[in-house]
């Protein structure tokens, strides 16, 4: 337990007004925010989805590298024995992870893998989905999204619910997956549903209680000149635009970044004429008012259900001559941008997936496109490298046959509101691409070419090792010089949510989530599992 002045007053204070538990003791007084904006340096934490707050997944640890890595070794594996897709990324915080699986909060230890309390949400509603992908944790609590729409604050020590307030539903055609971010008293957290018609909004609430603070809607005002971009009003009631995956914060200055999904119908593009402004877009937010402080749309009057879905990671680098504060930008249509955050100037814009009629738009009539339905860069972070200067993305390749229905659809609560599909080509064609881009000249170093499509997330040490996962349930590390493949494990289930590395006692450990990523993916009845791996 983490101790200091201010927590032995809090103590005193406790006591002297009689507010008092017998598990105080017990239960982490942080991570406190000092601990959130070092959490980059963490070697035995991982404090957020993507390590900090800038996103860029890299630990200062060696004693797995290049030399030893293909002797990781399984220490232990904790079953969990839910049956949800296993797309969560897990949290470690004084030797203890904690992950989500569906409706389940659970926390275990970090080197026996021995389980330390479970807690199970109750639904008070009807759901659309059940997938969540994380949570965030500061002072003691942890904070994540229901599949009913509700937010909710649970003890890191116990698991005991503290708090819980609904702030969607399944009749606003929404859900909560994505992970969620706190940044001093505020956490931010967006609601998921445009496939279902949802009219998407990201908001910040605060931390002890769950009161809403300000809230950012995705779709224009109905009155406004952005709105002229959706034909009709009638476009804009049921319009899209989603979050269910994480945001960055530059904490220089207090801007949170956030990635805005599809427009809906998603393949019925002739009923929202125009370009659809605020779907698939990158947006800087002021943290503290919500007031946007630009925007940038990347896919335009999209008809592929092309999610933009990373907003970071956040680098500072020499680009075109100039050192510059830089937003790597990337989402399902499978390319990759740089660019300068500060001027919110496209730097550079390449592909990593394939792209094959990636400028035609979908009608009645099929026509073969890649990225697919399920290709580019999914729910999967980014990784970059400082020593080498590089960006590691995952993303997926394949593609499929797109088409709409013959006349315009109607919106009805609870029913995808596609309005038409992408027929995937067969899973066997599937395939992953973990690319390593020069951040300075937007030129590939190097891309490994996976067996299956890679849907976990990247990590880069100073061990010169990258890790990655694949659908196949391959665990891959590669060598971040030049891409050699060091390691392919095969892991229990798919690959498809964090991998983190952290040291203990000075020995490091590597920690893997598998089981079955989702229906979309082949489905499967896998339960979520942790294993934890380390050296001999």
């Amino acid at each position: 337990m983490r101790f200091s002045i201010f927590g032995a007053f809090k103590v005193c204070t406790l006591l002297a007004i009689g507010i008092w538990s017998t598990d105080i003791f017990a239960a982490p007084m942080g991570p406190t925010q000092s601990e959130l904006d070092h959490a980059a340096d963490g070697k035995d934490t991982w404090l957020m989805t993507n390590k900090s707050y800038d996103g860029q997944r890299y630990v200062a640890l060696d004693q797995i590298n290049t030399r030893n890595v293909a002797g990781l070794k399984e220490v232990c594996t904790l079953d969990t024995g839910v049956q949800e897709p296993a797309q969560s990324s897990p949290l470690l915080y004084d030797g203890r992870i904690y992950f989500t699986a569906g409706a389940s909060t659970i926390a275990m230890d970090a080197k026996t893998c021995k389980e330390l309390w479970r807690y199970d949400w109750q639904l008070k509603g009807k759901m659309l989905s059940s997938v969540n992908r994380g949570l965030a944790m500061k002072d003691g609590r942890l904070v994540r999204g229901t599949p009913d729409g509700f937010l909710i604050a649970l003890s890191m020590a116990d698991g005991k619910l503290v708090w819980s307030r609904q702030i969607t539903s399944y009749d606003e055609s929404h859900y909560l997956s994505m992970p969620a971010m706190i940044v001093d008293n505020t956490i931010i957290y967006g609601t998921a549903g445009a496939d279902w018609g949802g009219q998407g909004w990201i908001g910040a609430f605060r931390l002890q209680d769950g009161t809403e603070l300000w809230r950012y809607a995705v779709l224009p005002k109905p009155n406004s000149e952005a709105a002229k971009t959706w034909g009709s009003p009638e476009a804009l009631a049921h319009g899209g635009g989603s979050f269910w995956t994480p945001v960055s914060v530059d904490r220089a200055k207090n801007i949170v970044f956030i990635p805005t999904g599809n427009p809906a119908p998603d393949f019925y593009g002739e009923v929202r004429q125009g370009d659809n402004l605020g779907t698939n877009s990158a947006i800087a937010l002021d943290l503290k008012s919500g007031k946007v402080i630009w925007a940038k749309q990347f896919v335009a009057h999209d008809t592929h259900d092309w999610d933009l879905t990373q907003t970071g990671p956040l680098l500072h680098a020499n680009v075109k001559g100039k050192m510059r504060n830089i937003i790597m930008v990337s989402g399902k249509d499978g390319r990759l941008r740089a660019v300068d955050r500060d001027s919110g100037e496209i730097l550079y814009d390449i592909p990593i997936s394939k792209q094959e009629n990636a400028d035609k738009a979908t009608t009645a009539t099929p026509t073969h496109v890649c990225p697919g339905l399920l290709g580019g860069q999914e729910w999967s972070s980014t990784a970059y490298d400082p020593k080498r200067g590089i960006t590691i993305s995952p993303m997926v390749d394949w593609c499929g046959m797109a088409s709409h229905i013959t006349t315009p659809p109607v919106h009805k609560v609870g029913e995808h509101y596609y309005a038409g599909k992408i027929e995937q080509d067969p899973i066997d064609q599937a395939k992953g691409v973990l690319a390593a881009v020069d951040v300075a000249s937007g030129k590939l170093r190097w891309k490994v070419e996976g067996g299956g499509p890679m849907l976990a997330n990247v990590t880069a040490t100073s061990g010169d090792v990258v890790f990655a996962g694949d659908l196949k349930g391959t665990l891959y590390a590669v060598d971040a010089d030049n891409g050699n493949v060091l390691l392919r494990r095969p892991l229990p289930a798919s690959a498809g949510g964090g991998i983190f590395t952290y040291a203990l006692d000075n020995k490091q450990y590597l920690t893997v989530m598998s089981g079955s990523v989702s229906g979309f993916f082949g489905g499967g009845h896998e339960p979520v599992k942790l294993t934890v791996l380390a050296l001999p």
